[in-house]
């Protein structure tokens, strides 16, 4: 996580506490904060991944809760983006799905493709273009690494 979605997570994470403040000086606001802490904890045990594993035979990518994996095979090309060079290509994205809260989780819709996303920084992206489903746009602690790897898996 760096930048500016660390300084959203900081401002938002203290978020439930301050409506259980209020709500004991106010009521009405402990269901709110209940609501806000569920949605936190749902996005941190369903939405935000833990870790991606590149095997032999594909990638997976693990959340506390769930894991997926992504067959080699089904691997078209993988793609290593900037932020600028993203947007010159895709132009704005409109984000279905959490962010700012850890990261960025969830489906992102440019003018042109519809983006899979788990993302906890804004500087590199890591594309991975798949023949039977939406594009996965990731952010490994070694974008070029991660972008190698999955290269040497895909070519014949």
């Amino acid at each position: 996580m760096a930048g500016l979605i660390l300084w959203l997570t900081v401002l938002v994470l203290p978020l439930p506490l301050v409506m259980l403040w209020l709500g004991s000086m106010a009521g009405g606001a402990l269901i709110i904060a209940a609501f806000v802490a569920a949605v936190y904890l749902f996005i941190w045990l369903y939405m935000r991944p833990t870790w991606f594993n590149v095997s032999a035979d594909g990638l997976e990518i693990e959340w506390p809760m769930r894991r997926a994996n992504f067959p080699a095979s089904d691997i078209e090309r993988v793609e290593e983006f900037t932020f600028r060079a993203f947007r010159e290509q895709f132009g704005w994205g409109m984000r279905i799905g959490a962010g700012g809260l850890w990261g960025g989780f969830g489906l992102l819709k440019t003018r042109s493709v519809t983006f899979r996303f788990y993302i906890s920084r804004l500087d590199r992206f890591v594309v991975i273009w798949r023949n039977s489903d939406r594009p996965l746009m990731l952010t490994p602690a070694d974008p070029t690494g991660f972008v190698q790897t999955l290269e040497a898996l895909t070519r014949p």
